[in-house]
């Protein structure tokens, strides 16, 4: 289980769940997750989005259908009936959530011990894991990256159904993050092509 940024590095890493394990109980089970979810991770305060002059909003995880949604971590709205602005966002946290999927895909084509199962002592293998993410950073700050390549390396899951309904402030944040991505100052000219 792992947080990147858009620079492809991994911020942050847990390593030692086994790969059929749910994602959303790794992740609620993780150090890292724990962190998250007790609001005991070490986020940036919050501020206004670019291009506005307030409320201050959260630094936020982008997660998939399989997470439950909290103050700092927000996940796309259920597929069904979805105005403009709803598919837009969805849209827009689809693209995030494309960091991280490149993420591995890079350290994967990298370090070829990734692509089947390593036979080594599990203990070991959590090394090798740890290794192999250190180096993918040390590398990422020393290359340069050639994008399209790693889009067309990239495999993207669709979205389709998502979880349980969360709270109501955090809901609220999720609808103010919609809103901005379809204002002036968050929309992306090209966006609406694509929903």
């Amino acid at each position: 289980m792992a947080i990147a940024d858009a620079q492809y590095r991994f911020v942050a890493v847990d390593v030692g769940a086994y790969g059929r394990t749910n994602d959303s109980m790794v992740f609620k089970n993780s150090f890292m997750g724990r962190r998250v979810y007790n609001h005991d991770f070490d986020f940036p305060p919050p501020q206004p989005l670019p291009g506005t002059d307030g409320p201050p909003m959260p630094y936020v995880l982008v997660g998939d259908e399989a997470f439950k949604m909290s103050g700092n971590l927000i996940k796309p709205y259920s597929s069904r009936g979805l105005d403009a602005s709803r598919r837009i966002f969805n849209y827009r946290l689809t693209r995030a959530r494309r960091m991280v999927e490149c993420t591995f895909g890079i350290l994967v084509s990298k370090w070829r011990v990734f692509t089947k199962p390593i036979q080594l002592k599990i203990e070991t293998v959590d090394e090798v894991v740890k290794c192999g993410v250190v180096l993918h950073n040390f590398l990422r700050s020393k290359e340069p990256l050639l994008i399209d390549q790693i889009l067309e390396d990239s495999e993207m899951r669709s979205i389709t159904s998502f979880g349980p309904r969360s709270s109501i402030a955090v809901a609220a944040m999720r609808t103010q993050f919609a809103a901005y991505f379809s204002s002036p100052a968050g929309r992306l000219a090209w966006q609406e092509h694509y929903i």
